[in-house]
């Protein structure tokens, strides 16, 4: 039976309604009187509502009684909300009518200024009106006989709570948690805590003290909260481990897999603190053998997420062979990470048993576990346990909650709660899920805190939810209740469905508040069942098709006490007016739709967050926009028509994010309107800079976070030079995006001290600037990219500063430099962490600094000389090299200094005549790719020494007649071929049987191949093969028959094959199979109905083969009848009709 929670909703009203009381925002004795009685009956049941809460269970009186309690709480609420907003409302008209009056000047001059007795005459209206607003309340939006019939209805609830002898029990709040870390867990456990794991943790062990090297790394597979870590860390302090292992290792990961981390960490633990940072990785490598060499050690990697084997393979080569008895464990959610990280077999950890699920529950729930004083938490208890499923995590977690069930908590299980609305794998944005919780009124202010954003409050739960591993669906249905409904089309019945097991369907609607519809499952906008639902507060509508305007005005008129409501993806084009009486509405999105304006009414409503991102046809927003004061989240990103903002969007100073500014030419719509908001965070896109004027009137002091500011291309003016100097960011900048400054100097404020908290720099298009600014003494800077900076010829010690620049930079990239003649530096130590360097289109650049620890090299469009530099690396591991078009020969020592490289790609070098003969020796390279070599006539014979090669892409190589006999023989490793664009090619290795790895075979564009070669059977790995434009290929290879693994058949554009084989019937793995351009096959054969696997069949400018696969009456229709998506010509003949809908239901 599903839990009610009132408590936290009784709060909010009492403050509301304290808010109200305290404004005097009544002034009739009448409404006075019944407020201060609601105020006065609240306390009352607020003393025992945690005992009916805790008690409902077990008592089905009680759960009636707050369902109630909890009905009669939401009206109270929405009439509430219905004064704030009305008075709000009259405030901002009468300001508004006042300060944009047709007597105030708005020129850019700033002529026509407020008088000091304009000013005082404003501010003695807004007293008055604060003071006297409600003297016509009662005759426009309070209805004396609603607020009686809540009193009414509230003491009546009071009356009946004396059946119940309910206590009074002490609310008090959590503790202020602060500042939250990451999940970071140590070796130290406390044992007594840990139940139900002590077989699993002897298994481990015995593991660990075998002397068997096969088993070198042991992983503990299991779902989040199954115990891994916990396993790990008793394993880990077994006296047993401790006499058996010289040195033990923790290494917590929580997710980051970084090789330079574990090195140094390890490093740490064996030499115990005397070696410290080492910024060299080749250094850190060397220091770390010598700790470890003749120990034996145990090593423990917990919350290992790393998918990428190279990255495994950086820290695998230093650990040895395992003849010393050393032993890795490692904890992971995923099966993969085991695999790639070669551990034999992997540890799999089962769920607890019932009862000791039941025993870490009571150890948290109750004072000294003891449940006995608690005979009516025992139902709940049990419930909550067969709700963990065997996690121990979770019977934790929710033991704790129950135990502490303080006010935090309680918002945090209505924000959880919350989550119910949302189907199952549905994915929602975080930011988008914290501006809900907000506009219901889940994330408030506690009664001391004035200080905290709801946003940052909302953060916090949503960080503490994702801790605890809250975010299942089933779990968060379970705290939910029957308030929640999660809509859509189920694949046995196709109508609307619920999960609550209550008698009637029409009861549950008319308890229903929030809800999500899946309206792509229905014929009708929503289910006429759900307008039932009057108090309906969030409306999620999922959909991808058009909704006419008269079902949305429906919609509109049907729920007035909406505060959620969410179209986005829908294809209105007009939002109706009537959009303006949904009076309490705080949250509207209307992303991705087609709207090419917003009705005015729009701006009478108290809106939180208003999501316009990608509406590609809006042109212009309401002129009243900056009435709404109660805005805090204006989202216009990608709004390409949205020509300018309406005038003063400064007064919308409770906005903390506006995604983008335009700039206009006025004073009620230029750059000055950005000193009015002071509260902006996130990113802030500046555009149309030419617009602005006076620079020196403009500047900026407010807390922007992370501006991007982007000038027009328009000639400039020393004004416009002078305001890019007036734009300083805030201090706490992380991310800046410079685009078209246009002064021969960048601004003084570009240092250190100005942006000590810089993580991000691009500059672009700054085509004046002969000086790089100074950015080398940045110290948190880690991505820099700077391009199109046409005068700078020189990089120097004026770009480093100090004596160790760049300290934490990782990722620097130089594009479009066309006179930058030398980069140099005399810096004992400089760009230490830099792991990525990209530098394109520098023509005239022969010379760069070294890189101690540098990885990933990209260089396009320079000077060969370049290429002298690259040599001098010895810790790369992925090159590109590409449009070189002089370069003759790649160095010999290119190759021979880069032997650990596991990428290389060689591309548009167009006098290139071969590939160095010592690429052989990459005896780690996983990846090559050629390409655009115009003088290219064969391959090196050394290819076939690549045997950890898994990737081989030859592209655009025109010259190239064959694939040497031997080169694909070693290639044992090889996954994936593909040759495009070599016109030339009449034949590919015979020797490709050998390649037995082989998993995806691409050939297209391949003019003069007339075959493929024999031993194709052999290919036992392969699941794809894709064969594109290669018009002198006369038949598919009889060998291809016996690859029973294929899954992707394409043929496309091959005049010459007459027929698809009778033999194509043997795939017997075949999920789609694709024909298009072959005009001469005509028929499908018998056996293809046959293939029970095949999902997918394409078939497309085959004239007369379309004809005869025509939906029912074509001749070779019940060949292909069984599959479920099928594809002829332009149409979609068939869809599967039983496909899951994408919501579930809660």
């Amino acid at each position: 039976m599903d839990a009610l929670v009132v408590s936290p909703l009784l709060q909010v009203v009492f403050d509301k309604l304290a808010l109200v009381i305290t404004r005097k925002s009544t002034t009739r004795g009448d409404y006075e009187k019944e407020m201060q009685k609601l105020q006065d009956r609240l306390p009352i049941i607020q003393a025992v509502i945690e005992d009916a809460e805790e008690r409902q269970h077990g008592d089905k009186k009680i759960k009636i009684w707050l369902q109630k309690l909890k009905d009669v709480a939401y009206d109270a609420e929405d009439l509430l909300d219905m004064i704030h907003a009305r008075v709000l409302s009259k405030q901002v008209l009468e300001s508004d009518r006042f300060t944009y009056s047709p007597s105030y000047d708005t020129g850019i001059l700033g002529k026509g200024k407020l008088l000091a007795e304009e000013f005082g005459e404003l501010m003695n209206r807004k007293v008055r009106l604060a003071s006297h607003v409600v003297e016509s309340v009662p005759n426009y939006f309070i209805n004396l006989r609603k607020l009686r019939d809540i009193r009414e209805r509230l003491d009546d609830i009071a009356k009946e709570m004396g059946e119940f002898q309910l206590k009074e029990v002490l609310m008090s709040r959590l503790p202020e948690t602060g500042n939250r870390e990451g999940r970071e867990t140590g070796p130290h456990i406390v044992e007594s805590e840990v139940c139900g794991r002590k077989e699993d943790v002897e298994k481990v062990v015995k593991m660990l003290l075998e002397s068997n090297t096969d088993v070198r790394v042991i992983s503990i597979i299991g779902i989040g909260g199954i115990g891994k870590t916990t396993v790990a860390q008793l394993a880990y302090n077994d006296e047993r481990v401790k006499k058996h292992f010289d040195l033990k290792i923790w290494i917590s990961l929580y997710g980051d897999f970084n090789p330079r981390k574990i090195m140094s960490e390890m490093l740490d633990y064996a030499a115990k603190g005397k070696y410290y940072s080492m910024s060299q990785m080749g250094l850190l490598q060397s220091q770390l053998r010598k700790a470890l060499y003749g120990k034996r050690y145990l090593l423990v990697l917990d919350d290992v997420w790393n998918e990428d084997p190279d990255e495994w393979d950086k820290v695998k080569n230093l650990l040895g062979d395992g003849t010393n008895g050393n032993k890795v464990i490692v904890t992971s959610r995923s099966r993969k990470v085991a695999s790639i990280m070669g551990s034999s077999p992997a540890y799999h950890l089962e769920a607890l048993s019932e009862d000791d699920c039941w025993t870490l529950f009571k150890q948290r729930a109750f004072p000294d576990g003891d449940e006995n004083g608690f005979p009516n938490l025992l139902p709940i208890g049990k419930q909550i346990i067969d709700k963990c499923k065997g996690v121990p995590l979770a019977a934790k977690v929710l033991g704790s909650l129950m135990r502490f069930k303080r006010e935090e908590s309680e918002w945090l299980r209505r924000c959880f709660a919350y989550c119910a609305v949302f189907p199952k794998k549905f994915e929602i944005c975080k930011e988008k899920l914290i501006h809900q919780w907000i506009a219901g009124g889940l994330a408030q202010r506690s009664a001391h805190d004035r200080v905290s954003e709801p946003e940052d409050i909302g953060s916090d739960y949503l960080n503490d939810l994702l801790r605890m591993s809250f975010f299942e669906v089933l779990l968060a249905m379970s705290v939910a209740g029957n308030e929640f409904l999660t809509a859509g089309k189920t694949e046995q019945q196709g109508t609307l469905a619920q999960s609550h097991s209550l008698p009637k369907v029409c009861d549950f609607f008319t308890t229903t508040r929030h809800a999500f519809v899946d309206c792509n499952s229905s014929s009708s906008l929503i289910h006429k069942a759900l307008y039932r639902a009057k108090g309906l507060r969030t409306l999620n509508l999922l959909s991808l098709g058009d909704a006419s305007e008269k079902a949305i005005r429906n919609l509109i008129s049907s729920f007035k006490y909406l505060r959620i409501l969410n179209l986005s993806g829908f294809g209105i084009k007009i939002l109706h007016k009537s959009v303006g009486d949904l009076t309490y509405l705080r949250y509207l999105d209307l992303s991705n739709t087609p709207i090419e304006k917003l009705p005015a009414s729009i701006c009478n409503l108290q809106l939180q967050t208003l999501d316009l991102s990608s509406c590609y046809n809006l042109q212009k927003l309401p002129k009243r926009t900056r009435i709404m004061t109660s805005l805090r989240h204006l989202k216009i990103k990608n709004c390409a028509r949205l020509a300018r903002l309406p005038g003063f969007i400064g007064r919308l100073r409770n906005l903390q994010s506006l995604p983008i500014f335009i700039a206009g030419k006025t004073r009620e719509d230029g750059i000055f309107q950005l000193q009015e908001l002071q509260n902006l965070r996130g990113e802030l896109e500046i555009k149309h800079l030419e617009n602005v004027e006076h620079a020196d009137e403009h500047k900026l002091s407010g807390n922007m976070r992370g501006p991007r500011s982007q000038t027009g291309h328009h000639s400039v003016e020393i004004a416009r030079i002078l305001l890019h100097s007036t734009l300083k960011p805030n201090s706490r900048i992380k991310k800046l995006f410079v685009n078209g400054y246009p002064g021969t100097e960048f601004p003084n404020w570009m240092n250190a001290a100005a942006l000590c908290n810089l993580i991000q720099l691009e500059l672009a298009n700054c085509t004046n600037c002969e000086i790089l600014p100074t950015l080398g003494e940045l110290p948190l800077l880690k991505v820099l990219r700077i391009q199109g900076m046409d005068s700078v010829v020189n990089i120097g010690k004026e770009f480093f500063g100090g004596m160790r620049a760049f300290p934490s930079l990782n990722e620097f990239s130089l594009k479009d430099f066309p006179k930058l003649e030398t980069w140099s530096t005399n810096l004992v130590e400089a760009f230490t962490c830099l792991n990525k360097l990209t530098i394109i289109n520098c023509p005239v650049l022969i010379t760069m600094p070294w890189f101690p620890s540098l990885q990933h090299v990209e260089i396009r469009n320079c000077h060969p000389v370049m290429l002298r530099s690259v040599e001098q690396l010895r810790s790369i591991s992925t090159l590109i090299i590409g449009n070189f078009p002089e370069l003759l020969y790649i160095p010999k020592a290119l190759i021979e200094n880069n032997l650990p490289l596991l990428s290389l790609t060689i591309s548009s070098c167009p006098k290139l005549r071969s590939l160095p003969a010592n690429v052989g020796q990459l005896q780690n390279l996983k990846f090559l790719k050629i390409g655009w070599f115009q003088e290219l006539h064969s391959l090196p014979h050394g290819l076939t020494n690549l045997t950890s090669l898994e990737s081989l892409e030859i592209i655009e190589c025109p010259n190239l007649v064959s694939l040497p006999e031997e080169s694909l023989e070693g290639l044992s490793s090889l996954r994936s071929l593909s040759i495009e664009n070599c016109h030339s090619l009449a034949s590919l290795s015979s020797r490709m049987q050998h390649a037995t790895a082989l998993e995806r075979l691409t050939i297209m564009y391949c003019s003069n191949l007339v075959s493929l070669p024999n031993g194709l059977q052999h290919l036992s790995a392969l699941k794809s093969l894709s064969i594109l434009s290669c018009t002198g290929l006369a038949s598919l290879p009889e060998g291809l028959q016996f690859i029973t693994t294929l899954q992707n058949l394409e043929i496309h554009d091959c005049p010459e094959v007459m027929e698809l084989p009778a033999w194509v019937e043997n795939l017997v793995s075949l999920r789609s199979l694709t024909i298009s351009d072959c005009q001469n096959i005509k028929s499908l054969p018998e056996g293809l109905q046959r293939l029970r696997a095949l999902q997918h069949l394409s078939i497309r400018g085959c004239p007369e083969l379309e004809e005869r696969c025509q939906r029912g009456n074509g001749v070779d229709w019940q060949k292909i009848s069984h599959t479920p998506y099928i594809y002829v010509g332009s149409s979609t003949l068939q869809q599967r009709r039983d496909t899951a809908s994408s919501s579930s239901t809660s």
